[in-house]
């Protein structure tokens, strides 16, 4: 990751980022995960919340994700059901998806609270497609890296050195679910 990746900040201790290869081509990884409409099909224990211009909710399929939109994910046992749960508001300040020519696609979001503050961001690479077996011969195979990487830490009375650890730990594993899970729903189609 490059400095501009990480939204122009280095990195710091409570910093983490993983990337992950999909069998997919860059276009379709980032959509399925830069859209968090759809991360409650594959991040464990969330729903979203969609915002509107004024901040009120709207429906899913009516918000469209870009630069200054807003939502909530909300996370938690029951979440998904509609129970109330952690929320994570956030808005969107980066939207670049992929280009024609191999262009890597980026988001960033911006926490705005309540409990988490910071930033949080996608990055997906186009990877060459002939270093995966093909299904026929000389069918290439679409792949691609995607880099997911949080900076964040607790919002309150605890400063953020105490913090961002902590929320480090919690991500990383988060992070490292919501993958896999990730893997199991691209394999099935």
């Amino acid at each position: 990751m490059t400095p501009e990746d990480q939204g122009g900040r280095a990195s710091t201790p409570g910093r983490v980022e993983l990337t992950h290869v999909l069998p997919l081509s860059a276009e379709r990884a980032f959509a399925l995960v830069a859209d968090v409409r759809t991360h409650p099909r594959w991040v464990p224990l969330s729903r979203g919340v969609f915002h509107g211009p004024e901040g009120s909710p709207v429906p899913a399929t009516a918000w469209r994700p870009g630069v200054g939109a807003e939502f909530t994910m909300v996370s938690g046992p029951f979440a998904p059901q509609g129970a109330p749960g952690f929320p994570d508001r956030m808005r969107i300040t980066r939207w670049e998806p992929p280009g024609d020519e191999g262009q890597a696609g980026r988001a960033t979001y911006l926490k705005l609270g309540p409990a988490l503050l910071g930033e949080a961001g996608i990055v997906v690479v186009p990877l060459a497609g002939h270093h995966l077996p093909a299904t026929t011969p000389h069918e290439p195979v679409a792949r691609c890296a995607v880099t997911w990487w949080e900076d964040v830490y607790l919002a309150g009375p605890l400063p953020r050195a105490v913090t961002a650890p902590f929320a480090a730990r919690v991500l990383d594993l988060m992070i490292r679910l919501s993958l896999h899970r990730l893997d199991t729903m691209v394999a099935r189609g």
